[in-house]
């Protein structure tokens, strides 16, 4: 029998027999009769390599976040409901003062919004000024170390000084007296009571003389000081009640002269309500500080100097039953108040009633 010619695939494997390492052979498989498993460990698991049992260490249980940061839902919530539900975060709240006006308004909405966020700023600004003032006298009071109730004891003492009625004040004067008694108790001095008869010279030469006893010289002093101080409170309760009244009038008289002559330029102007818009915001920090009686002519100043832009209409004759004028004029101008008053309502309002 002939021997049998080698193939390709022979003649490749003699070549490259030499190069082929032990190390590189490629072992047999073993199959599952051959390989014994040892008990208690899982197939293919090296030895030496077994997990612990439990949870594998570092890792957190559950969706718990690392320590020291707070909890988040998924949508970035940080509180919970009762029934342990996340919170829906709530949206920003909108700036309506502050937030700019949205550009595709109305000419005449976008400007009575802008008068309605002005308006809502000069409140603001006057209440925390008042909040600051507040704040101001409150400090002050705690500043000084006095109590709820030492404050409480002054203004009794105030109402009864100032009520006017004998047996109130005679009150008032056993409430200082014992403010003073304690006082002296807590130096250690003496109390010391003024003379009575220190300004009566003519008392004091009568004692001096042995015409009058002390006591009696005493008595008669008390009554002078007496009715001099209460002659003083009276002097001073009357001038304040008419430089009251005086203010009261005052102002009476610049508010009607003020009416008067709206109602005047209003009937000869056609431009009065584009000039008032200018003037109004320009006159209300002068007429908070200058005398009401002099808010009349210095609207009339003001108002033969303000200039607007545009020509006037010609003035016409309105027949009687002519139907009534809009009040906005020309141009998208909003509706300014109804009285030259209500305009300056803040003005007014800084000047006291």
């Amino acid at each position: 029998m002939s021997e049998k010619e080698p193939t390709v695939i022979d003649e490749m494997n003699d070549a490259l027999g030499d190069l082929v390492t032990p190390e590189q052979e490629t072992p047999e498989p073993e199959t599952s009769e051959d390989t014994e498993v040892p008990e208690g460990e899982p197939e293919g698991e090296p030895e030496g390599e077994e997990e612990p049992e439990g949870e594998p260490e570092g890792e957190p249980e559950g969706e718990e976040e690392p320590e020291g940061e707070p909890e988040k839902g998924p949508n970035g919530e940080r509180e919970r409901n009762p029934d342990g539900t996340w919170k829906k975060a709530e949206p920003p709240k909108k700036d309506h003062v502050n937030d700019p006006i949205p550009e595709n308004l109305k000419k005449e909405t976008s400007e009575r919004m802008r008068g309605l966020v002005d308006i809502a700023k000069t409140v603001t600004a006057e209440r925390d000024q008042i909040r600051t003032d507040f704040d101001y006298l409150v400090k002050g009071i705690e500043a000084t170390g006095t109590t709820p109730a030492q404050y409480g004891e002054a203004l009794s003492w105030l109402a009864l000084f100032n009520s006017r009625d004998p047996a109130q004040q005679e009150k008032a004067l056993e409430l200082v007296e014992s403010v003073a008694e304690r006082l002296a108790t807590l130096l250690g001095k003496d109390r010391v009571v003024g003379d009575p008869l220190s300004a009566h010279a003519d008392l004091k030469e009568a004692v001096r003389t042995g015409k009058l006893s002390q006591e009696y010289a005493k008595e008669i002093a008390r009554t002078r000081n007496g009715q001099n101080f209460r002659s003083e409170l009276e002097t001073a309760a009357s001038t304040e009640a008419q430089t009251q009244a005086a203010a009261a009038q005052e102002l009476a008289t610049a508010r009607k002269g003020l009416t008067d002559l709206e109602n005047t330029l209003k009937d000869s102007d056609p431009q009065y309500a584009a000039k008032k818009a200018i003037l109004v915001p320009a006159l209300q920090p002068v007429f908070a500080i200058i005398p009401p009686s002099q808010w009349v002519t210095k609207w009339k100043e003001a108002y033969r100097n303000v200039k607007v832009g545009g020509t006037p209409a010609p003035s016409k004759t309105v027949p009687k039953n002519q139907p009534m004028r809009p009040k906005t004029p020309a141009g998208g101008q909003t509706r300014e108040p109804s009285s030259m008053l209500e305009a300056i309502s803040g003005a007014l309002g800084s000047m006291g009633k």
